[in-house]
């Protein structure tokens, strides 16, 4: 088809409930959108979609007509530009109200529609609201995992993937009053108390309202001053050689597509595990005991979702880092807590003794023995007295459990660690545990054989600072 011919997009709305099923199929040629998006470079589309956003104008110069199929599409605009803010959820209801309404009738019945932008935003309207199971054919499912705006209207195609696949963390939040700084917060939907994977089987609400009943019996200060204090060291003092880079290369990789990693349940992964990442977090936070007001320090934090549903399930705070940009972008808009994107062994930055918590899953053991050994001992130097530490998914193959013991117990006899750190050690006292993550996490030792993230090798260390 020509450019200026109209584009023709069916869908068919199957089940309007809580749990509903989207099932549509589109017309081929979807040349006028996607010309829209590279005729210019990126910045001067962003000023350009900046001008046009509420503009009913654009919506003629889009294609889009007033009104098909009783849906009007300007006046559908105007009622998104009230309630939405740009790239950010909606106002909620009631204040939503008449925008749903509209939304609904977009998906009233099995019809064609030619304005797409408008369709798109009606199902992004439809899932920040509701629950959905979506299928949806290839073309359409690379527009929503590429970066687009949809000017005129207030959204932008990865918000579909954002609400669709995660659920806002303040649904269900130990401390009620975090309800607005969480509203545009996610963590992936996954519940691993159903999974048959998970040792720890409490629900979302029993964390909660355990929380909610420490909460007025726990005298610790709220630990804010710190948090609030942290700056972020700059991109300069990032250094990794060509080895290092290209094993962590394909973490760029992936979070370059945050509808395949940060906005799913694979995260930073090759496949969908956030189901055992959640119940890894919250076997932890019994573990080392988090409790309301605690601060956690979070050693490759990636996306944020353990530092995330720790804010919302036990009231700590915390702060990430990780060596990945993409996923600390994504973490510091859409997670919970303090998100720097560091090198971390460098961590000179980080105020000494300030944390109750220091947990890393899966991270340390990309680095030399020498690395790993010098990293944890100033991880346990950011410690307070009696704070505990957690390493996990460590692999045997990198650095064992007794050489991680030794690096705390003796440490001079990694010669090539810096003379400081050996001093360090000789102030220090640790009690140290190791233990396979099979035994820590799973609910039995079948369980424990079958999934990749409990199989031997893997292993965590904690620790407890004594001195």
């Amino acid at each position: 088809r020509q450019r200026h011919e109209p584009m023709q997009f069916h869908v068919r709305w199957i089940n309007w409930l809580l749990w509903s099923q989207l099932a549509w199929t589109a017309w081929r040629h979807l040349g006028n959108f996607a010309a829209t998006a590279t005729d210019a470079t990126a910045d001067d589309e962003s000023r350009r979609d900046d001008a046009r956003l509420c503009d009913p104008t654009y919506l003629v110069e889009m294609g889009c007509p007033r009104s098909e199929h009783g849906v009007d599409w300007f006046a559908f605009l105007e009622e998104a530009c009230r309630v939405c803010p740009p790239k950010d959820v909606c106002e909620m209801q009631p204040a939503s109200d008449q925008l749903v309404s509209r939304m609904q009738q977009v998906f009233a019945e099995d019809t064609a529609y030619q304005c797409l932008p408008g369709l798109l935003s009606a199902l992004i309207v439809s899932a920040q609201f509701f629950l959905l199971e979506t299928k949806m054919p290839p073309e359409l499912e690379q527009l929503f995992h590429e970066n687009r705006s949809l000017s005129p209207f207030p959204f932008h195609t990865l918000q579909y993937s954002l609400y669709a696949n995660m659920v806002p963390a303040r649904l269900m939040t130990c401390d009620k009053s975090l309800w607005d700084d969480m509203a545009n917060k996610y963590v992936p939907r996954v519940h691993p108390e159903h999974s048959g994977r998970c040792g720890m089987v409490y629900d979302d609400r029993t964390l909660v309202y355990k929380c909610r009943s420490r909460r007025p019996f726990i005298e610790l200060p709220r630990r804010n001053d710190i948090l609030h204090s942290i700056q972020c060291p700059t991109l300069d003092d990032i250094s990794l050689d060509p080895a290092m880079a290209e094993k962590l290369q394909k973490y760029g990789t992936r979070a370059s597509t945050p509808s395949e990693s940060c906005q799913s349940s694979k995260g930073m992964w090759r496949q969908p595990m956030s189901d055992v990442h959640k119940c890894v977090l919250i076997s932890v936070a019994h573990l080392l005991d988090f409790r309301p007001g605690q601060l956690v320090l979070d050693w490759g934090s990636g996306c944020g979702h353990k530092l995330t549903w720790a804010k919302a399930l036990f009231d700590v705070d915390g702060v990430g880092l990780d060596v990945e940009g993409g996923a600390v972008a994504w973490a510091r808009q859409h997670s919970a807590g303090v998100f720097c994107h560091a090198d971390g062994r460098k961590l000179d930055w980080l105020p000494n003794g300030a944390f109750d918590h220091v947990i890393s899953y899966a991270a340390l053991y990309h680095m030399s023995q020498t690395d790993q050994c010098h990293t944890g001992i100033q991880l346990l130097r950011k410690l307070r007295i009696g704070g505990r530490a957690w390493f996990g998914w460590n692999q045997a193959f990198s650095m064992n459990a007794w050489e991680w013991q030794r690096c705390f117990k003796n440490a001079s006899s990694f010669t090539e660690l810096p003379q400081s750190d050996v001093q360090e050690m000789d102030h220090m006292a640790v009690d140290f545990q190791g233990i396979e993550d099979g035994f820590l996490f799973s609910p039995n030792p079948e369980v424990a054989g079958k999934h990749y993230l409990y199989q031997f090798p893997a292993f965590s260390v904690i620790l407890t600072r004594l001195a």
